[in-house]
């Protein structure tokens, strides 16, 4: 049996392991069911153990005006491999809110790896972090936390809010318009981040 690589605050400390190319069962499920992966490119090398490892080329109809890769094609990537790192355990899990550094701009031909490593679970709510890289060189960090939503019938359960304490339909704070629609109002335990009420 797999050690739990959590201690008991909700840490990981087994920093330094990787993922050997396995591709967790629940993540292949995933996988299996998203047409964004095929349209951009995106190719699974590995997830599993809260770990992913995900490899995107940048190809001529990804590149902006300014002729670097557009970010929103990174984000899907990294955003991608935090979803690969946390689905992983198996109880389904979107993002709930993120937040990405650009570091180095990408570029035409470039072959970008993002490397997923889930930093903390805690009740229903899941730290993830993702960084991309162009060989050695640091691209994109992207951090992102994950809430473990309720399914009903095999999907998740419309018109219901993951944020405790945030109705619907009311524009405000990022994270809630960023939040993924049709999760329970019961799928995070607290707050979005420990210690904070969200909208402040």
């Amino acid at each position: 049996m797999t050690p739990d690589p959590f201690t008991s605050d909700g840490r990981r400390d087994d920093a330094e392991r990787v993922t050997d190319g396995q591709v967790a069962k629940s993540v292949r499920q995933l996988l299996s069911e998203d047409r964004t992966c095929e349209l951009l490119g995106i190719q699974v090398e590995s997830a599993a153990d809260g770990r992913a490892r995900a490899r995107m080329r940048v190809r001529p109809d990804m590149v902006n005006g300014h002729a670097i890769v557009h970010g929103g094609l990174v984000f899907a990537l990294a955003d991608t491999t935090f979803a690969c790192a946390v689905n992983s355990y198996g109880p389904p899990v979107v993002t709930a809110s993120a937040d990405i550094t650009f570091r180095r701009p990408g570029h035409l031909g470039d072959d970008l790896i993002a490397e997923a490593v889930t930093r903390s679970r805690q009740g229903r709510s899941v730290i993830c972090e993702v960084t991309v890289r162009r060989g050695d060189e640091v691209i994109v960090e992207f951090s992102g936390r994950g809430a473990q939503i309720a399914l009903r019938d095999g999907a998740p359960s419309a018109g219901s809010n993951p944020v405790p304490g945030r109705p619907s339909g009311r524009a405000g704070h990022e994270e809630h318009r960023a939040r993924p629609s049709g999760a329970d109002s019961e799928a995070v335990d607290g707050p979005a981040v420990p210690g904070h009420t969200p909208g402040r």
